[in-house]
């Protein structure tokens, strides 16, 4: 399980992504940086409902043992789209 989610967080690096960790936590980030044993994310911030990247945050490291899944993120449009018929 530990090479899948490696292999998958490779796939992932400098996309926007939600891991779920065994233990029920959820992180939302861009991954910057994949190790043998460590996911580096650089975590998100709402703000009004939108999702922007903490500039100059400190990288959050997961252990890869700990992760039970990786997704890509795509946060919530809060208005119709053009075109919707408003």
């Amino acid at each position: 399980m530990k090479e899948y989610i490696y292999h998958q967080c490779l796939y992932h690096v400098e996309k926007p992504v939600m891991i779920t960790t065994y233990d029920k936590k959820a992180y939302i980030g861009v991954i910057k940086k994949v190790d043998s044993e460590k996911v580096y994310l650089q975590p998100f911030e709402e703000r009004d409902g939108r999702f922007f990247p903490l500039l100059g945050a400190g990288l959050i490291g997961l252990g890869l043992g700990a992760i039970a899944g990786v997704t890509l993120f795509r946060p919530p449009y809060p208005y119709p789209p053009y075109g919707y018929g408003w």
